[in-house]
């Protein structure tokens, strides 16, 4: 039996790098990592990419950290049978009539003011937050960062979280108790009731770097699951 692909995309201010842990506890070389272009990669390969899962036959197991799953969720109709697995996750990010736990419209409308004036300092303040170190500004690519918070800012999958819940086994949420970002009255909020969300105590917004091994296991998990039900 084949089972699905695997699929991994990181956050906002963050590239694949992140996964390396989570690869390394899977006994994964390589993997299919999506890069979203902060630090300049192509973004016309990354579609290239994109298109090929989403119009292939086989299902996908998408694994997001933060913006990533909101990111990979939006992205259009994966293939029958795809399930998605989101660490640090959430169905929409900013505030809202019906969702007063997001964070505030104008605390991503400053970051993106600031990211043209000193885009290094605003990227190295939240990965600071965040946990991990900075960058330098020759890095950055700064039309890519300000894509990202337009996303963060626009984007609400939640009607489409609540027909997939809707299937036993497509969503699973791994989240940090003590997440700087994403606190947890934001993260039940961002999720219908039925959709399984497993808390780490310890854990903050960084879970594949800080806990890899609980990632890793939570990937094989779903893994096993769609074999079973191929």
């Amino acid at each position: 039996m084949t089972g699905p692909q695997l699929v991994f995309v990181h956050g906002w201010g963050c590239g694949p790098d992140i996964w390396e842990p989570v690869l390394k506890a899977l006994n994964l070389p390589s993997a299919s990592l999506l890069d979203l272009g902060y630090f300049g990669a192509s973004q016309s390969e990354m579609q290239r990419r994109l298109s090929a899962l989403l119009r292939g036959p086989r299902p996908v197991l998408a694994v997001g950290h933060s913006l990533g799953f909101l990111w990979l969720l939006s992205r259009g109709d994966w293939p029958a049978g795809s399930r998605f697995l989101g660490l640090n996750a959430f169905g929409r990010f900013t505030a809202a009539e019906d969702f007063s736990q997001g964070v505030p419209l104008r605390m991503l409308t400053r970051m993106q003011a600031g990211l043209q004036r000193d885009a290094v300092q605003v990227v190295n303040n939240f990965r600071a937050r965040c946990g991990v170190g900075p960058v330098t500004e020759e890095a950055l690519c700064v039309p890519a960062l300000q894509d990202g918070l337009t996303d963060l800012m626009t984007l609400d999958v939640r009607p489409l979280l609540a027909r997939l819940a809707e299937e036993p086994g497509a969503i699973k949420v791994l989240v940090g108790a003590v997440d700087p970002i994403v606190s947890p009255a934001m993260t039940q909020a961002a999720f219908p009731p039925d959709v399984p969300i497993e808390w780490e105590t310890e854990g903050g917004h960084m879970l594949p770097l800080t806990h890899p091994h609980v990632c890793a296991e939570a990937v094989r998990r779903m893994m096993s699951q769609d074999l079973e039900n191929v």
